[in-house]
């Protein structure tokens, strides 16, 4: 049996409007074993520290926000970062891309953004999380998300959504799933996982020049490839309904 910590971040939004242009919503989430959360969070702060302490504002940032946010992190000084930390934590976590195509979504999907998160997370968990290996033998899955991303309201949703969806006539774990919110000034992993979302919103909005970053992050995800939403098959059929009450 395992306890699973999933640490949660966005970039982005999800557009309620019709939109002109491509916008992306996107998705990271960072699963590590109970066992497994202090060397990750050790690993991370060692190699972003050896960053902010080239460069005096990003070190300033640190000393002053308790944090770097990842829009602040070029992709060169963040590719430093992921070798050492995706080459020494290779076992140790594993990542989940959720990118949403504002444009190619339903007016009625998009129209909620808090039930629209809710069931992104429900979809992924049933339909990629559990071809993973930390899924084996799940005991408890615990959710850490960024407050600051969360309007108050939908802070008591998620949860019993998820235990709903997924543990009232299923059995995804043999425990409650838990969410909770916290700041990510005091959660080193939610900082990490801003830093990987800021990384994919550069390279799926703007297109940036990673430096590589973006094959690197999806050598450490559970399929090798972002999970999108919505998914059109080679009929061109909608494989996830989006247009569906969530």
């Amino acid at each position: 049996m395992s306890n699973v910590n999933v640490f949660v971040d966005e970039s982005g939004i999800i557009a309620k409007h019709k939109t002109s242009k491509t916008n992306y919503f996107i998705i990271i989430l960072v699963f590590v074993r109970d066992e497994d959360t202090e060397f990750v969070k050790k690993i991370f702060k060692k190699y972003r520290l050896q960053i902010a302490k080239r460069k005096d504002e990003l070190f300033q940032e640190l000393i002053s926000n308790k944090e770097i946010k990842g829009s602040s992190v070029s992709e060169a000084d963040k590719h430093i970062i992921y070798e050492k930390l995706f080459r020494k934590c290779e076992d140790k976590f594993v990542l989940g891309i959720i990118v949403l195509k504002n444009r190619r979504a339903s007016a009625r999907f998009r129209s909620n953004s808090s039930r629209a998160f809710n069931y992104l997370i429900k979809l992924f968990l049933q339909n990629e999380f559990i071809k993973s290996e930390m899924y084996k033998g799940l005991d408890k899955l615990n959710f850490h998300i960024d407050e600051r991303n969360v309007v108050t309201e939908s802070k008591y949703t998620l949860q019993e959504y998820l235990n709903t969806e997924l543990n009232l006539t299923e059995h995804f774990c043999n425990e409650e799933i838990n969410v909770h919110y916290f700041d990510s000034k005091k959660f080193l992993l939610l900082q990490m996982a801003d830093f990987i979302s800021n990384s994919c919103y550069r390279k799926f909005q703007k297109n940036n020049d990673d430096n590589g970053n973006m094959k690197l992050i999806l050598q450490n995800t559970i399929t090798g490839k972002p999970f999108r939403f919505p998914v059109e098959n080679k009929k061109n059929k909608r494989a996830y309904n989006n247009n569906a009450t969530v």
